[in-house]
């Protein structure tokens, strides 16, 4: 699943759990995606590009179900107990596990139970029928507003951020290319997705309207 719609995520966490800042839910759906932007940049997780078509061969530590409920369990522990706010602590771990979940239903078989087994490996495979992959991914954006009763500003940002989506989608001819020659461009390229669709989101998510932001 693409940047825009982890972050449309918070929209369903925010309605549920309004007292959550949206800020700090918006960190918590995209946590695993940030560990993963490091530790490419490392070298410890990588991808291969088969015709045009990108694959992410290897991400046990940042996007196993061991390390998002490890993750989930520590942000409650904190959060609950160290800065008493349950609710929080509650929306943020859901947050971090909602990632994981989303991403099984839409990647390959590439997510691993944890760092210590290369088997099994689970993922529905939807993101091979990139059509397919667009229209769910797209349709899931739109309830995630529709649920949260976003305004019609929110509601373009997610339509118009999937489609830009839609060519990494197709990932046709040679278009994978630069990212299997340098390793640091696909983890920029979703770290600069991630802080943009955080922007819109939390902008266009406050009630007051855009136009006095």
């Amino acid at each position: 699943m693409y940047a825009i719609n982890h972050a449309a995520t918070a929209l369903i966490l925010k309605k549920r759990y309004p007292v959550s800042s949206m800020f700090l839910l918006l960190i918590s759906v995209q946590l695993v995606e940030l560990l993963w932007v490091v530790f490419s940049y490392l070298g410890i997780e990588y991808i291969s590009v088969i015709n045009g078509k990108l694959h992410l061969n290897y991400l046990p530590y940042s996007h196993s179900i061991f390390t998002g409920v490890t993750l989930s369990l520590i942000a409650f522990s904190i959060i609950n107990w160290g800065y008493k706010n349950r609710a929080l602590a509650i929306a943020f771990s859901i947050g971090i596990m909602s990632h994981i979940i989303l991403d099984i239903i839409f990647h390959e078989k590439d997510m691993a139970l944890s760092p210590f087994s290369n088997t099994p490996n689970f993922g529905l495979g939807i993101s091979n029928y990139p059509y397919i992959d667009f229209t769910l991914e797209t349709m899931y954006g739109i309830f995630c507003w529709w649920y949260f009763k976003g305004n019609k500003y929110l509601l373009i940002t997610i339509i118009l951020f999937n489609i830009l989506d839609l060519p990494m989608m197709l990932g046709k001819d040679n278009s994978g290319k630069p990212f299997s020659v340098n390793h640091f461009i696909l983890p920029s390229i979703i770290l600069i997705q991630i802080v943009i669709t955080w922007y819109f989101v939390w902008r266009y998510s406050r009630k007051k309207s855009p136009l006095e932001l």
